[in-house]
């Protein structure tokens, strides 16, 4: 993995670039390379999605938002099928999330999670749309309605042998939540 992506997390959940001008730099080359896949719709979709992602990191919100709503028009517009559909929403949510923008991320969480639990296709986003929608629960001191979040993401984590760094995650979020609940 490229250094320059590297983040931690922090006590309230959120991701923090462990090199801000390096990630920096590293979106500019992202964002650069657009110009080589004008006509591979899918490809732009994902750079666009990882970009967002990083801009959100970096704080760089209305960016961020930019970005992932027009990934999302490239996935509508080409029709690019639901899970991409899905997963960039999951990364828009999330940005308005960082916004404050709570009735909006909370109705588009609402929303992916309910099509990943009716539509195989979106069903393996299942985990990343309960952690996010956790998160975006945490961000609002709503943690008695974020751990069972949690913890479901954690039992799809598991049963799916998820990679280590998303169960270390998702333990994370549940410890730091039980342990808010207690005080």
């Amino acid at each position: 993995m490229d250094k320059r992506l590297e983040m931690i997390e922090d006590e309230n959940l959120r991701s923090v670039p462990v090199d801000p001008v390096g990630l920096r730099k590293y979106i500019i080359e992202l964002l650069g390379s657009l110009t080589t896949v004008k006509k591979n719709h899918n490809k732009r979709v994902s750079i666009l999605g990882e970009a967002g992602v990083h801009l959100r990191c970096l704080g760089d919100l209305k960016e961020a938002e930019q970005v992932l709503r027009e990934a999302l028009r490239i996935v509508n517009e080409e029709q690019l099928g639901l899970r991409r559909e899905v997963q960039q929403k999951i990364r828009l949510a999330h940005v308005l999330q960082y916004q404050g923008q709570f009735k909006r991320s909370n109705a588009l969480f609402e929303e992916v999670i309910s099509v990943c639990r009716t539509n195989d296709e979106a069903s393996e986003l299942l985990d990343f749309a309960l952690q996010h929608a956790g998160k975006n629960l945490f961000d609002q001191n709503r943690f008695t309605e974020a751990l069972p979040l949690f913890e479901e993401a954690m039992k799809v984590r598991m049963k799916r042998n998820a990679p280590e760094d998303q169960i270390k995650s998702t333990a994370k979020a549940i410890a730091r939540t039980k342990a808010l609940l207690q005080n």
